[in-house]
């Protein structure tokens, strides 16, 4: 039948009886105005044949046919037509957050022995793949990975190739709103995060009433452990840039216990050479060393070849540790083998003089020149290098790396002499090694250029630091001391008790200065105390490393310039022989005098240095990056420039996505000499742009061949690693505020279920074919108007 109407119509378009195709008018009229019209046509059609003559069934037909013919231009003119709406329905998407941060890869997933959160994550997908593959012929899955912000994963067969996770953050609110403007004016069903909740930030406020006021429900998958997984973390290891060979070099840690803050941690940091596996020092962590999370430890070692090894720090927990990657960290130290050089001056032969320039004398590792004051201003020399008195020029002055002033006057130098003392250790990077006496030292020190290198301030008119004690005192280590790797007396790098308890006797220092502690210099620090035999017997309690009541320094260090100044505020050392011979005094005085060498050989075995302040900072922290020039030939050649240019290379990024370097220009810093002498000393300022390992060099011809170059390691304050434990509140709270749910891990399989439909059903422009106009319309017309003609004519009424 379709086809027969088709075919009279004359339709190729539209079609009778076609999927979506209907019949309907361009001027709809109700089905009661359709019975009007009815009755109307059927009463004018029988009221024109009415009074006419003829047979009553003739005029009858002939009637019908009229109001038929009637009803038939009612309907043309209501324009019947065939029709087919063009509706267009748009797939509602369901977005779908993966997290792909490094935390992934922390072994605290339950289900198996160090079972990754990435696994527990694939194992996930995989149960969601026939859910999700079925969902995804109705709807659009979008598959977003994140960390600091969202992006596409590829997938194949409808589910995402995941790569491994290296992000080293995450912003769970970034990736969210990311995540809303790709599916912008989109139908969105709802949102799945697949995370452990660590996150920097929470997602934002107008993200969350977005979701709520287009009801999107965000329903999550919380990866890893809910309770928090103890883990230890190599957060600092440094060490000093050169050393030399058989000194004890002093490696800082600082670790981090991580995640359960219950009982701290047993563990033990170890010092290995990363060429030969060997193990070169290692010591357990005091549990009384942990706070607030933190625990540092010293490591020492004494090498003895020379060279640029590279030494791994690593913390070995008792029990299986969350992150191995946090656990270890490399140090790079220059060794070079040349005895350190010592000028040594005094002004009597007082006990420790003599025990001291011995010592100098037999220590191999030390080339010295004593010199003792004698009458008529002369001086008696012992010891490997010549000296017939004190040096007279800075040339002089530069072939030493320590010099020792004991209790010698300070008239017995010019103010010359003095000036060139005070660059040396400013400028070169000398050590100062004072030894305080009851004659001279500090005392006529007062006022001259080498008072600015004493650690204690000594007003004029004012004698506060200078008396001694009126009883034996005896002798406590303090802090810094440990950090620095020096006053290591007893076996094991520890302090010998019997050195603080002076019923040994021998403990007890006759003589000591009192410095005032009030009178220490801000800048300076205290490496060992003077205990008081009083106060040493009883001693009053204290805060952790705080001194015992009543003690005053006896050790003080401070950095002047490049060098370092070490002050001993006694002379009495010695007489810790009486307790185990040679052994305490050269323990005492030897790394005192290599930690003060090792500053000057950073710098007398370079033109210039090239150095970065912090070299281990964040991003966001400013890093001060300097050049000095120490040799006077090059700062004579490239003093005079208006800025040096330094390249900051990134050397741990993507080789397939290479980081363009930066140049950085340090300005001159103008000493004494004013802006028109060649500067010394060039610095800027530069931030970091992101986290990575850099590698500073200068780039200027007169400085490129020197071989200068330095590192910096730039951290996120907020690296992933650095706090693994999951949160998984976080995510609760996000389904709970946008009417989501917290999916557990074995339920994955039922997400589907809890996903609405959302998709739209668009309605276009209807495709219309009319019939009115039809040639078999104009047909049906002149039948029904001929019929009737053809009638009354018949009935002989026309």
């Amino acid at each position: 039948m379709s086809g027969l109407l088709d075919r009279l119509f004359g339709l190729s378009g539209l079609r009778f009886g076609a999927e979506g195709v209907s019949l309907d008018l361009a001027h709809p009229i109700p089905a009661w105005g359709w019975a009007l019209i009815a009755l109307a046509g059927i009463g004018i059609a029988s009221w024109s044949y009415w009074r006419l003559t003829g047979a009553r069934w003739a005029r009858a037909l002939l009637a019908a046919g009229r109001a038929l013919l009637l009803l038939l231009l009612v309907l043309l003119i209501a324009g019947p037509r065939l029709t087919r709406p063009n509706e267009r329905i748009e797939k509602d998407w369901v977005l779908v957050l993966v997290d792909r941060s490094a935390s992934m890869s922390i072994p605290d997933a339950p289900g198996g022995v160090r079972r990754t959160r990435e696994a527990q994550l694939r194992d996930i997908l995989s149960s969601l793949s026939p859910a999700l593959g079925s969902l995804g012929d109705e709807r659009t899955v979008v598959w977003l990975g994140f960390d600091g912000g969202a992006y596409d994963l590829k997938t194949t067969a409808g589910a995402p190739d995941l790569a491994p996770p290296t992000g080293r953050r995450t912003s769970l609110a970034s990736a969210l709103d990311q995540a809303l403007q790709r599916a912008a004016a989109r139908p969105v069903s709802g949102v799945v995060v697949l995370s452990d909740g660590r996150s920097i930030d929470e997602p934002s406020r107008a993200a969350l009433r977005r979701l709520q006021a287009d009801h999107i429900p965000v329903h999550t998958i919380a990866l890893g452990s809910p309770v928090a997984v103890a883990d230890l973390a190599i957060v600092a290891a440094e060490a000093p840039r050169i050393a030399y060979v058989n000194d004890t070099v002093p490696i800082q840690v600082r670790i981090e216990s991580l995640g359960d803050a219950g009982t701290p941690p047993d563990a033990t940091v170890q010092l290995v050479d990363k060429a030969t596996g060997g193990v070169l020092a290692e010591q357990a962590i005091d549990p009384a060393s942990w706070s607030a999370g933190v625990a540092r430890v010293v490591l020492t070692t004494k090498p003895g070849v020379p060279g640029a090894p590279t030494w791994l720090v690593r913390v070995v927990p008792a029990r299986p540790d969350l992150i191995g990657a946090n656990d270890t960290a490399e140090v790079h130290v220059e060794l070079v083998d040349r005895p350190i050089r010592v000028a040594y001056f005094d002004g009597y032969p007082r006990w420790e003089q003599r025990y001291l320039k011995n010592l100098l004398l037999r220590e191999k590792s030390i080339s010295s020149a004593s010199l003792l004051l004698a009458s008529n201003r002369r001086y008696l020399h012992e010891g490997d290098i010549p000296l017939a008195g004190p040096p007279r020029s800075p040339e002089e002055w530069a072939s030493f790396d320590v010099i020792i002033m004991g209790d010698v006057p300070a008239g017995m130098f010019s103010r010359e002499q003095l000036e060139q003392i005070k660059d040396h250790v400013a400028v070169r990077g000398a050590g100062l090694l004072w030894v305080g006496g009851p004659g001279s030292t500090p005392g006529s020190w007062r006022g001259t250029p080498l008072a600015d290198l004493l650690p204690f301030s000594m007003p004029t008119g004012d004698d506060r630091g200078l008396r001694a004690w009126e009883e034996p005192v005896t002798t406590l280590r303090a802090d810094a001391a440990e950090r620095l790797g020096v006053l290591q007396l007893a076996e094991g790098n520890g302090w010998p008790a019997g050195l603080t308890d002076p019923q040994t006797g021998w403990s007890q220092l006759r003589w000591a200065q009192r410095i005032d502690p009030r009178t220490v210099k801000p800048t300076a620090e205290v490496l060992a105390w003077a205990v008081p035999v009083s106060g040493a017997a009883t001693p009053e309690p204290g805060p952790p490393g705080a001194p015992p009541a009543g003690a005053a320094p006896l050790v003080l260090t401070m950095s002047y310039g490049a060098g370092r100044i070490i002050y001993v505020a006694t002379d009495e050392i010695w007489r810790w022989r009486y307790a185990r011979g040679e052994a305490l005094p050269e323990r005492f005085w030897l790394p005192l005098i290599r930690l003060q060498g090792r500053q000057r050989l950073a710098r007398s075995s370079r033109a210039a240095i090239l150095e970065a302040s912090p070299r281990r900072a964040e991003v966001g922290q400013t890093v001060r990056v300097w050049l000095e020039m120490v040799d006077q030939a090059l700062v004579d050649s490239a003093g005079r420039a208006e800025g040096l240019g330094v390249r900051a290379t990134r050397v741990d990024a993507d080789p397939g996505q290479p980081e363009a370097p930066t140049t950085l220009r340090l300005l001159p810093e103008h000493g004494d000499g004013g802006a028109d002498a060649p500067s010394r000393l060039f610095s800027t300022l530069w931030l970091p742009p992101q986290a990575g390992r850099y590698r500073l060099e200068p780039i200027d011809p007169v400085l490129a061949g020197l071989g200068l170059a330095t590192d910096a390691e730039i951290a996120l304050s907020d690296d992933e690693l650095r706090h693994p434990e999951t949160n998984h509140p976080l995510l609760e709270r996000l389904s709970s505020e946008t009417g989501g749910r917290v999916i557990a891990p074995d339920q994955a399989a039922h997400l589907t279920e809890l996903l609405p439909r959302r998709e739209l059903h668009i309605a276009g422009t209807p495709d219309i074919e009319p019939l009115w106009d039809k040639p078999v319309v104009l047909a049906a017309l002149i039948i029904l108007l001929t019929a009737e003609w053809v009638g009354r004519r018949v009935i002989k009424l026309s």
